[in-house]
């Protein structure tokens, strides 16, 4: 089997991380794998914010969930996608680049989970230009990225979920 499929048949989401933050060179590749996702009639309407600052984290966390706990798992890295307010195509773009930033942290040896919390929350998701969110987007998208804690995640293809009519 070629490495494309073994990795898109290998990658599970991961919500244990260890505290080590990934390299520049690594949160790059991923953020160039999310730039370059297919979206809807080459728009491009989106915005990569990335944070690694551990104590704008905790902040980020404190206001989306409340002190003490974490919608990203604790991850050393957070990718923040945002898109124009009002763009037709926000889930399927948004859908792409983060598949596209999961399967590059996963070729990489990197974990990482989609989080909901803040795009569940549109008002939320357009109040966050002090974490480098432009004016006029809104979050649609979080991508938690780091090394994973423990094994990484197994699960079975489940039954009963594919029907072929040929």
């Amino acid at each position: 089997m070629n490495t494309i499929l073994e990795s898109i048949l290998s990658r599970r989401s991961v919500r244990s991380f260890q505290e080590k933050q990934i390299s520049k060179e690594d949160l790059d590749i991923i953020l160039k794998a999310a730039v370059l996702a297919p979206n809807g009639m080459k728009q491009e309407p989106w915005h990569f914010t990335a944070i690694q600052n551990p104590e704008v984290l905790k902040e980020l966390d404190k206001k989306v969930v409340g002190e003490g706990k974490s919608f990203f798992y604790h991850a050393p890295t957070l990718i923040m996608v945002s898109i124009e307010d009002g763009n037709g195509f926000e889930k399927e773009d948004t859908a792409c680049a983060l598949t596209n930033m999961m399967q590059a942290a996963h070729a990489l040896g990197l974990g990482s989970v989609w989080c909901n919390r803040i795009n569940h929350n549109p008002e939320l998701g357009r109040q966050l230009t002090e974490y480098g969110v432009p004016e006029g987007y809104k979050v649609t998208g979080t991508l938690a990225v780091g090394y994973t804690k423990g094994d990484y995640p197994s699960r079975p293809v489940k039954e009963g979920t594919i029907t072929i009519i040929g």
